[in-house]
């Protein structure tokens, strides 16, 4: 996965193939398809396991912080970074300048229906606590992808280049974070995309 993830940045999706992966690697191909069954796959795969990674370090923080709303913001922090600062949004980069929408969509999706328990389980807690109010849980959490996966187009103009205003990204920042206030029935500045944007730039 390391050297698929090498060869995808660098030669891009698109022109790397699974012959250029196991020459690299040094392995015969038939060893490339007992653990992956497509080129497609292996991509799957490299973001499944930045998603784990993530969710791991969501856990460590959460044992850190203590009430919900602090909670819900350390994970939507570490969510935008992974999508926004991490490996995977070079590979996004890379896949949107080849203009694999399809692709970009499904692994989008994926990536959506894991970390989605998470914030499931801690919108549920905040119901209990009256600190979020959420009536509708499956259709709030398709909206929070939407608003997200909407704030990374909105921020990255350019064929997936960053946008290079930061008075500009922080305006769309704060206009997510208030998106996301109102869709979770969260307290008014509760949600502070851009401090976050500003920790990891």
């Amino acid at each position: 996965m390391d050297t698929a993830l090498e060869l995808f940045l660098s030669a891009g999706y698109e022109k790397t193939t699974v012959q250029d992966i196991v020459r690299k690697v040094n392995v015969a191909q038939g060893t490339f398809y007992y653990y992956f069954p497509s080129k497609e796959a292996i991509l799957e795969s490299i973001f499944a396991r930045h998603v784990k990674n993530m969710l791991h370090e969501v856990q460590v923080s959460h044992q850190q912080s203590s009430t919900v709303l602090e909670k819900l913001q350390l994970l939507i922090k570490h969510f935008y970074r992974f999508c926004y600062h991490d490996e995977p949004s070079l590979i996004a980069k890379v896949l949107y300048k080849e203009k694999q929408g399809e692709l970009i969509n499904k692994v989008w999706r994926q990536m959506h229906l894991v970390t989605a328990p998470v914030f499931r389980s801690l919108l549920e807690q905040g119901n209990r606590e009256g600190t979020t109010k959420v009536a509708h849980m499956e259709e709030t959490l398709s909206f929070f992808a939407g608003i997200m996966a909407s704030l990374l187009e909105a921020s990255s103009p350019n064929e997936f280049g960053h946008e290079s205003n930061p008075e500009m990204v922080k305006n769309k920042l704060q206009i997510a974070g208030h998106l996301i206030e109102t869709l979770f029935g969260a307290p008014p500045g509760s949600i502070y995309l851009e401090e976050q944007m500003q920790k990891h730039a």
